[in-house]
């Protein structure tokens, strides 16, 4: 079973009518107006609630930071690609699907998935291997975000992305230092926003894949930003490029 953690992060799922619930495990003692909420909302939907001492829910959970709060589910199912495609949002005329080359911070990936959602994109794309997956810390950090966007997971990125292309995609790598600022980028087009790994950025063979390398223009000493961080800004200059050119009528 998967474990979820976190009272928002429960919260938000019950909210959205997931499926797959085993049982909701609160400890002894924890009370408050939100977990009385989840406790509502459990028995409505007939899931099972358990009150156990804090010490359980810590090490089912693999942290103490849980919140006194932990279900069990059935494991997160992943979604194909073709749904990321069929998934627009219906605001606008064009796609926006992330693709993540080896992201292996889970902090990062759920705050990616959580941004994904918040600013219009289809979905996001994960590697099968060496790369961090949608877990309870991820579920946590996107604030229940991976219950509302797809995530496709493939076995190559580089292949996803020629797949991506013959569909009518044009894939912009986000890079450090080199690219086009990313001011100077036109997104009125269906994008693929390819984000690499915390240490070494977008691999080569990938980066070839890349039709556009774009990058952020820092005024401060630093050398970059975390790739979270990154992911925000660049899709909501996309989101703030189709705002004027004008959403779908």
């Amino acid at each position: 079973m998967e474990v979820i953690y976190g009272i928002n992060s429960i919260r938000d799922l019950l909210r959205q009518n997931k499926d797959g619930w085993e049982k909701i495990i609160i400890a002894s003692g924890r009370s408050g107006s939100s977990v009385e909420e989840i406790i509502e909302a459990a028995r409505v939907k007939k899931i099972p609630v358990e009150f156990c001492p804090r010490k359980y829910l810590d090490k089912l959970a693999g942290t103490p930071e849980n919140q006194g709060v932990v279900a069990l589910c059935k494991p997160f199912a992943y979604a194909d690609l073709d749904v990321l495609i069929k998934n627009r949002n219906q605001s606008f005329n064009f796609d926006l699907i992330l693709v993540l080359d080896s992201i292996m911070d889970p902090q990062n990936l759920g705050s990616i998935i959580r941004t994904a959602h918040c600013l219009g994109a289809n979905g996001v794309v994960i590697p099968e291997d060496r790369a961090a997956q949608v877990t309870a810390a991820v579920n946590k950090a996107s604030a229940g975000s991976v219950g509302q966007i797809p995530v496709a997971r493939v076995v190559n990125i580089a292949q996803a992305l020629d797949d991506l292309k013959d569909k009518g995609f044009w894939v912009f790598g986000a890079e450090t230092h080199g690219g086009q600022k990313l001011q100077e980028m036109d997104f009125n087009c269906s994008v693929v926003l390819v984000l690499g790994s915390e240490a070494k950025g977008i691999r080569p063979l990938v980066k070839k894949k890349c039709d556009f390398l774009v990058t952020i223009p820092l005024a401060g000493d630093f050398d970059s930003l975390n790739v979270s961080v990154a992911a925000g800004i660049i899709q909501y200059e996309i989101l703030c490029q189709r705002d004027k050119a004008g959403k779908k009528e």
